[in-house]
């Protein structure tokens, strides 16, 4: 991968996070989401205008969302991008995305709850989907070794016999909890268990720590601060 390929998933992330950080303020700060017109379009109403340019955008009657623009700019990275465009650089391309995607992402909750734009939904898909970028960027090396060693497990492991190639952990546990009749027990035993693998893990792969506490803490500080914008949006 070249040095400009390695650049791409830090763009990406960039502009994803810009963009959905500033139309969400924008938003915030015109009171858009609480307009006539959005709350028409939150019943299922027709806005009762053809055109209108302020706060809200109706084209031909119809209320234009910021998704769509998002929509058409993730569409035209990826056309630009499969045909090999030219003029127009993979960084630019990449920033085009990744603005796309924030535009998208901060009108999912809208669009998963039947019109409520200051869901928790959108936050915890957004922060999910950062999560995941952030993955990318920052720790491809150690997914390539979890890969590695799953491959590279003896054939007799008891991770690799029991979780990955009999499946037979997730039948033993529906079975306990079938006969018992305490779902809610043996689900506590299980989470345990997984507790305790995943703090094997880390205990193998102790240099990961200090990235997995700071994303942690990035996620849940993004949380709060968004959750300030839910709660003040309610209010108004």
């Amino acid at each position: 991968m070249t040095e400009e390929r390695k650049d791409i998933p830090f763009i990406i992330t960039l502009s994803y996070l810009a963009a959905f950080m500033l139309i969400r303020l924008s938003v915030f700060i015109a009171g858009a989401a609480e307009t006539e017109f959005a709350k028409a379009a939150k019943a299922g109403m027709l806005p009762g205008v053809r055109f209108h340019v302020g706060r809200n955008i109706i084209l031909f009657g119809y209320h234009i969302h910021h998704f769509y623009i998002g929509i058409f700019l993730i569409c035209l990275a990826g056309w630009l991008s499969l045909t090999g465009s030219r003029r127009f650089t993979l960084k630019f391309k990449a920033v085009m995305y990744g603005a796309g995607l924030g535009l998208f992402f901060d009108e999912i909750g809208l669009l998963l709850t039947w019109g409520d734009y200051y869901s928790r939904l959108t936050y915890f898909l957004s922060l999910l989907l950062a999560g995941i970028f952030l993955n990318i960027i920052f720790f491809p090396g150690f997914w390539e070794s979890v890969k590695k060693n799953i491959q590279d497990s003896r054939s007799g492991s008891m991770l690799r016999g029991i979780l990955l190639k009999h499946n037979n952990f997730m039948r033993f546990a529906d079975l306990v909890s079938e006969k018992t009749g305490k779902p809610e027990r043996t689900s506590l035993v299980f989470t345990g268990v997984l507790y305790i693998i995943i703090s094997l893990l880390v205990i193998m792969r102790p240099g990961t720590v200090r990235y997995w506490i700071a994303l942690v803490f990035i996620i849940q500080g993004l949380d709060y601060f968004l959750k300030f914008f839910t709660e003040t949006g309610r209010c108004r």
